[in-house]
Formats: structure tokens, sequence, C-alpha cells
């Protein structure tokens, strides 16, 4: 009987913890790729190279959820002022019992800033 009232609960932890696992992996992934990103545009990459750059660095996440932005514009950009990276991933909850819970989605974000060489 105290099994058949304590395994739900048990289940939803362990199954929140696989969750809190794969979203750590994804978080760490994105913001490498973020940093790769940054350092090839501090060394000139032009915008399409610094996606390209982001994408191969982080090839487990899905490139339709990633969006990234690069700041300043390529015209405004000069050796010696900052250069800002910023990464943004939907992760969407595949463990049905926490659907409900998070509300199917989780956004994570990384930022990298670096100087123009």
């Amino acid at each position: 009987m105290e099994l058949a009232l304590i395994l739900p609960v048990l289940v939803l932890l362990l199954l929140g913890m696989l969750q809190v696992g794969i979203v750590l992996e994804d978080y760490l992934q994105l913001q490498q790729a973020v940093e790769q990103g940054a350092r090839a545009a501090s060394l000139g990459a032009s915008d399409a190279s610094i996606l390209q750059t982001v994408d191969q660095a982080a090839p487990s996440l899905d490139p339709s959820a990633l969006t990234v932005t690069v700041s300043p514009a390529s015209s405004e950009r000069q050796a010696g002022t900052n250069l800002d990276v910023e990464g943004m991933y939907s992760i969407s909850v595949s463990i049905p019992l926490l659907t409900p819970l998070l509300g199917g989605e989780l956004q994570i974000s990384s930022q990298s800033v670096m100087r123009m060489e």
C-alpha cells in the first residue's frame, strides 16, 4: 500500500531530474556555441559565418529552435569596440507528466561579449 502511494511521486521526481539534465546539456552547448560565434565575430567574420559557426558548435541543438543575434550591425563594427552575440533556444519538454507543469516549452539563452580585434 505504501509503495502505491509513494511510487507516482518517485517517478515524477526521477523524470524531473532527467528533464533538468536534458536542459542543462542544451544550455551548456548553447553557451559554448555562442562563445565560439563571438570569437569568430571578434576576428571579423560576417554574420552568415557567425551563424554557421554557432550551428556547427552545437550539433545536437535543433537549428529551427535556435535564434542568434549579433550586435552591433556589421557596418558599425570597428576594432576595439565590443561585440555582443546572444543565442536563444526553445526546448520542448519531452516528459509527459511534466508538460502541464512547465507549459510544454522552456526558453534558455546565453550571451557572450568580446572586443573586436
